[in-house]
């Protein structure tokens, strides 16, 4: 309710004349489908950020970016305390002990943390985007200031918008604009309880007494591991079918493609901005940033997807099945066969959620399938990549990515803490019987 409520809000400012640029106009459908985009941190877009909008219309735009990425984090991390106080006090301090996160009796030490991290991130990053864009572009001061801080609120929200008609492109010869956008956008989808746990390692306050520091909690090591992991691959992947293609990577030196294919490999998590335009990239590497959009970033973050800890339950399931055990083990922990059963329902939901868009649009517009799919996803996944037909779809199908956009978002979250909350115990079993599999 509260983020419709955003939703509803941001429209009516947007719809206001002195939000549109002087010499455009605003439909409710484009306000609409802007405000859901923003609120839901996804950064698709109907019309031009950057010349579209007047400056009231983008300073609503960016409230609406911090709104919804605060929102969801604290939403996300205080649902997770709400799980864990439905345990036995016994297992609730097991648990809150491992994940190395502040007890449900300290709610707002936990939120003045969250506050704390994300605007100091914010003001470092745009801080020195101003100082780049001033000196290395010769921005006026104005202009900088605005993009800077604009562009830094963007990428650690995972926001996916961009001023620049041509999102970050005019920047991708340039590492030391490109470098800290791609990290903002992986350390704003890692989540708060890595971060919070991260930030107590490296300042040595979680010690044991022999001065080593304790281990990582398994949620913080299977979303570690999964990012670099993806990254690696993604970086590879996007570089190998990308490098020759004069439209994207083709014409750039080899350490630009390189770094390039980095960032590009960080955008699909939930980023949205790019430095190449995705229009261009052939069908096949569509096809690669659609899984990886699928996937999407860390749990209580920014991103969207289904989550890095819900494809590594998925691998870990598959695993253990290929090698006839029982008992699915992650390191020197087991996992509970209810949260292997959640993460099976949540990417069904999800896939059939796709699926169905998909087919949907595919019979009512006239563009390809595979441009279909892949906005479709980046909608669901609250990714904001597009392959470039999101303005040029009729209003009936701009409604129905606003309503992925939000689906998106919330649904995740929403299907995940109910299944976790709805745990009861039968008494007794129903006898087993073995349908073919296969």
């Amino acid at each position: 309710m509260a983020f419709g409520a955003a939703v509803i809000v941001g429209t009516i400012f947007l719809l206001f004349p002195f939000s549109t640029a002087p010499g455009n106009s605003t439909d409710f459908v484009t306000a609409f489908f802007t405000a859901v985009s923003a609120v839901c941190i996804t950064g698709l877009t109907v019309v031009d950020t950057g010349t579209h909008w007047s400056g009231f219309g983008q300073v609503v735009i960016l409230f609406l970016i911090q709104l919804g990425g605060l929102g969801i984090v604290s939403f996300a991390t205080l649902v997770g305390l709400l799980i864990s106080g439905r345990i036995s006090l016994r297992d609730r301090l097991n648990t809150l002990s491992e994940a190395k996160i502040v007890g449900i009796d300290n709610v707002p030490a936990l939120l003045r943390t969250i506050l704390l991290v994300y605007f100091g991130f914010e003001v470092a990053l745009a801080i020195y985007l101003i100082a780049r864009l001033r000196i290395s572009y010769d921005e006026s001061m104005g202009d900088a200031i605005w993009n800077g801080f604009f562009h830094a609120v963007s990428a650690f929200n995972n926001g996916g918008f961009s001023l620049y008609s041509d999102s970050m492109a005019s920047f991708s010869q340039d590492l030391f604009v490109v470098a800290p956008v791609g990290v903002a956008v992986v350390v704003g989808g890692l989540g708060f309880p890595v971060l919070i746990e991260l930030h107590e390692r490296i300042w040595g306050l979680n010690k044991q007494q022999s001065g080593k520091p304790k281990r990582f909690s398994l949620h913080t090591r299977v979303t570690l591991a999964a990012t670099i992991v993806l990254l690696t691959l993604g970086s590879a992947f996007i570089g190998v079918m990308e490098w020759n293609n004069p439209k994207t990577l083709g014409g750039l030196n080899v350490l630009e493609k390189l770094w390039n294919a980095a960032f590009m490999s960080a955008m699909p998590r939930s980023g949205g901005l790019s430095s190449v335009d995705v229009g261009d990239m052939d069908p096949a590497t569509w096809l690669g940033l659609d899984f990886m959009m699928f996937i999407g970033g860390g749990s209580a973050s920014t991103a969207g997807g289904i989550k890095v800890t819900t494809i590594a339950i998925l691998f870990f399931i598959i695993y253990t099945e290929v090698r006839g055990e029982t008992a699915v083990n992650v390191g020197n922990r087991r996992l509970p066969r209810s949260i292997q059963r959640q993460a099976l329902t949540l990417v069904s939901l999800y896939a059939m959620l796709i699926i169905f868009s998909t087919m949907f649009l595919a019979a009512t517009t006239d563009f390809s399938l595979d441009e279909l799919l892949f906005d479709v996803i980046s909608a669901a996944a609250t990714v904001g990549l597009s392959t470039g037909i999101t303005p040029d779809l009729p209003d009936f199908a701009k409604v129905w990515l606003a309503i992925l956009m939000f689906v998106g978002r919330l649904g995740p979250v929403v299907i995940a803490s109910a299944l976790a909350l709805r745990v009861t115990r039968r008494h007794y079993e129903l006898p087993k019987e073995r349908p073919l599999i296969g």
